[in-house]
């Protein structure tokens, strides 16, 4: 992997300087792709969009941030789950990519007991409420969101839903990941899968 000069950036609450470093080239061989957009590769690693300030705890969006004068910020540090969660209310009704984002990393977050072998998919109330959400804020206009509301829907044991939105991006997907997205939902699973070029699909995780 490869990173670009390390940079200051300004918290948008206090003004203390962040240290950041933009990762610029990965070696994604290794990578394993699961169905909700999750990449899970030790030669990956993530580089998240919102961050906790290292100075005043407060959340930031790192590509929004100003640069710093000075060279003499600390390091952010990742949300914790629960401060994800926060945030998301904070946004209350408002359609925005913002929230759009911080529901996706709560519904990747709620499949990760599922990548590590429970079975049978158990959704707490605010999880199945963040995955309905997730349906209200996508662009349906577009392949990609249009793919996300079928894996949303399907997770959500919406099989029929799932199926009738499938069917609207044939032809601008990847063929091995419709079939595979298309024999979870015939066989009405609602499990988060891992994706194979071969078209094939597994469960494991090397994490």
């Amino acid at each position: 992997m490869r990173y670009g000069p390390e940079r200051w950036l300004a918290c948008s609450h206090c003004g203390g300087a962040l240290r950041f470093r933009a990762l610029l080239q990965v070696d994604a061989r290794l990578a394993q792709l699961w169905s909700d957009g999750y990449v899970d590769s030790p030669s990956v690693p993530e580089q998240p969009l919102v961050v906790a300030c290292g100075h005043c705890q407060g959340s930031v969006w790192l590509p929004e941030l100003a640069d710093a004068t000075g060279s003499d910020g600390v390091d952010y540090r990742a949300l914790t789950e629960e401060e994800l969660w926060a945030l998301t209310r904070s946004y209350g009704e408002e359609l925005s990519e913002h929230q759009l984002h911080l529901r996706l990393k709560l519904w990747q977050l709620a499949n990760h007991r599922h990548r590590r072998g429970e079975s049978q998919v158990v959704w707490s109330d605010r999880e199945r409420r963040n995955l309905e959400r997730i349906l209200g804020l996508l662009d349906l206009s577009t392949a990609t969101e249009v793919m996300t509301a079928v894996e949303v829907s399907r997770q959500l044991g919406m099989f029929n839903q799932a199926l009738g939105l499938l069917v609207r991006v044939e032809g601008e997907l990847p063929a091995a990941l419709l079939t595979q997205v298309e024999q979870r939902i015939q066989a009405r699973d609602p499990r988060v899968f891992s994706v194979r070029a071969n078209g094939e699909a597994g469960h494991e995780c090397r994490r």
